[in-house]
């Protein structure tokens, strides 16, 4: 792989030749201020990214730590999306060694458009693949960042039969009394995506834990099994 500096660069300019003022307005306000962009919508920003990556090829965690890292550095939310789209393609180069790298995308530039993905397959991929990692995730339910702890809810997303319900139902109750928005809406996901695989499970933990879970994550927990006319 070419020098990363030298590849984002060419990144950098293919973007700001195709950057639209008005969309970025938008996006802007979507994302309640918190980043600026460039204004590139996602299908047209992915086409650009396939003519940008065309030939190259990440080969080991290193070089795929090396980009993630110049990509996140950039001052444009473009920049992080193209990140997360290459750590989904080579997530596999990901390790338990990886944590603590993950652990800092996570907790820089922090919003839920970049740690959703990373909790579902930065995160999740390295415990799916490694077990024994799952104690990492043990460890930030309880972390006083709040979206590392969200990241410790969602983890799980993807894992379908192969989640660990056990895990899954504690990290709901060590977290069910909080307050923030985004900690509720996690629980109410995690919970939703597993009703898929067992929705008796999904609700005889409702039912227990009723006077203690939000409105919030009950409502989006049992979205799924609402609509199949289940309960």
């Amino acid at each position: 792989m070419e020098d990363t500096a030298f590849q984002v660069e060419k990144l950098r300019y293919l973007f700001q030749s195709n950057s639209q003022p008005e969309n970025a307005i938008r996006m802007v306000q979507y994302m309640k201020g918190h980043f600026s962009f460039l204004g590139i919508k996602s299908t047209l920003r992915r086409k650009l990214q396939r003519e940008w990556w065309q030939g190259q090829n990440i080969q080991s965690e290193s070089e795929l730590q090396s980009l993630l890292s110049v990509l996140w550095s950039q001052d444009k939310r473009e920049f992080q999306y193209v990140g997360l789209d290459l750590g989904k393609r080579y997530k596999n180069y990901f390790t338990p060694n990886s944590i603590p790298f993950i652990q800092k995308l996570i907790e820089t530039k922090s919003w839920w458009d970049t740690v959703d993905a990373i909790a579902s397959h930065f995160s999740g991929n390295v415990v799916f693949n490694n077990p024994e990692s799952g104690k990492v995730m043990d460890e930030w339910i309880d972390h006083e960042n709040m979206w590392i702890r969200r990241t410790a809810l969602l983890h799980q997303l993807n894992f379908k039969n192969n989640t660990d319900s056990d895990r899954l139902f504690y990290f709901c109750e060590k977290r069910m009394h909080e307050k923030d928005f985004f900690i509720r809406k996690a629980i109410g996901w995690a919970l939703r995506q597993y009703s898929y695989i067992n929705a008796k499970k999904v609700i005889h933990f409702i039912r227990d834990n009723e006077s203690s879970l939000s409105t919030l994550s009950k409502t989006e927990a049992l979205k799924a099994l609402k609509r199949e006319g289940m309960i």
